[in-house]
């Protein structure tokens, strides 16, 4: 008998707590203001998800065209890579012309606005009577085949990571070239020095000299040589230096005034055309001295595991070119790219879009409805309780 009596309590315990909650939605159902918000809310959930249908954003950028390739304009616009990657800890990159290459011979010169030699080239020139200066300066680096000989001069950059430090490598070229016989490209990498290495090479002539000549020049003082010796420049952090190639042979006819994109430079230690970046940028060089944040075309990989692809880099007389590839959100001037339209997706199939019409043409029949009608006077019933059976029914049910 107790427990029958702990049992009705309960029941009725758990009624009556039904029927404060059936009060309180009897209370908001039948508040105008309330029953109106509620109604635009719902329109409003249901219109930004259709904007969202109609931009959806750019998961991957084989979505956009904008990647491949991106172009950065000579004299108006600089490419950023933050945290470039070829190897584990080290982003490098090289030119190299071995002489049984069929390509075009180019000459090949340096210029560094603040660097300093290393050590060991310092050591390597005082050991042959060249004193050249250890303090960081202007540096120049300038290459000369003689008539009728050849120069080719290779060159390294390996920029190491200063671990946990970001870091961010630009590219640019800050004018157009004259001709398609020069392509120019100048660097900066902040939170990180760079070590460019530079060795050039050329057969001897008839009287043992070297047909190449390298003018080597720090600050005021300057020493030529015969190549043959590497020279080693450290780089700070937020300094630039610039390379310059020029077709060592002569056309009668001339050379054109444009050419198309090369792939000069290689990556890694590989030699591939690839590295790794957490995002790269084109924006305008006006803006990047100004670090405007909302401007020009930037993709930012998802996940620092999965960092973008970036390859087909190539240097033209009037811009650079380079193709990415990865999962990654877009922005262009501020505002996110988006993939093509759903909603217009859904209209190409005929029971869908049926389907979604009707959806929404219910939604603005309700919501109409709704906000044109009075508060009820009547109040919603509450639902009925089902009969409970007589004690005795229950006291026979206990026992059996």
């Amino acid at each position: 008998m107790e427990k029958i009596a702990e049992v009705r309590q309960e029941a009725n315990g758990k009624r009556g707590e039904n029927a404060g909650l059936w009060a309180r939605m009897q209370g908001i159902c039948a508040n105008g203001t309330m029953r109106r918000g509620i109604v635009v809310l719902v329109l409003a959930a249901a219109a930004g998800l259709q904007y969202y249908l109609v931009n959806v954003p750019v998961a991957d950028l084989s979505r956009t065209t904008k990647f491949s390739p991106a172009k950065v304009m000579a004299a108006d616009q600089v490419v950023s890579f933050v945290n470039p990657e070829t190897d584990p800890g080290h982003f490098a990159f090289s030119y190299d012309q071995p002489a049984e290459s069929q390509g075009q011979r180019m000459l090949l010169s340096a210029y560094f606005d603040h660097g300093s030699l290393s050590d060991e080239t310092v050591l390597q020139l005082a050991a042959i009577g060249v004193h050249a200066p250890a303090q960081a300066d202007s540096i120049s680096y300038l290459t000369h085949a003689e008539r009728n000989g050849s120069c080719a001069t290779s060159a390294h950059a390996d920029a190491s990571t200063n671990g946990g430090v970001t870091r961010s490598t630009e590219f640019t070229q800050k004018e157009v070239v004259s001709s398609d016989r020069y392509r120019l490209l100048e660097l900066k990498t902040t939170g990180a020095d760079t070590v460019v290495t530079l060795l050039s090479k050329g057969a001897f002539a008839a009287n043992n000299l070297s047909a190449c000549q390298v003018m080597l020049q720090v600050g005021n003082w300057q020493q030529g040589t015969g190549g043959f010796l590497p020279i080693k420049v450290r780089v700070p952090s937020g300094s630039s230096f610039r390379f310059r190639w020029e077709a060592s042979e002569v056309q009668a006819t001339g050379w054109p005034g444009s050419g198309p994109p090369r792939s000069l430079i290689e990556f890694g230690t590989s030699g591939r055309q690839s590295f790794s970046a957490a995002e790269a940028r084109v924006i305008s060089t006006q803006d990047a001295n100004h670090a405007s944040p909302n401007s020009g075309l930037f993709a930012r990989s998802e996940s620092a595991q999965a960092p973008l692809k970036i390859d087909a880099f190539r240097i033209g007389t009037d811009q650079l070119q380079f193709a990415a590839s990865g999962r990654a959100r877009v922005w262009e001037d501020g505002h996110v790219i988006t993939t093509a339209n759903l909603i217009d997706a859904i209209n190409k199939y005929p029971l869908i879009a049926a389907l979604f019409g009707g959806a929404n043409l219910g939604l603005l029949n309700w919501a109409k409805k709704q906000l044109a009608s009075r508060q009820r006077e009547s109040a919603i019933p509450f639902p009925k309780e089902e009969e409970q059976p007589p004690p005795a029914a229950e006291e026979h049910r206990a026992a059996g």
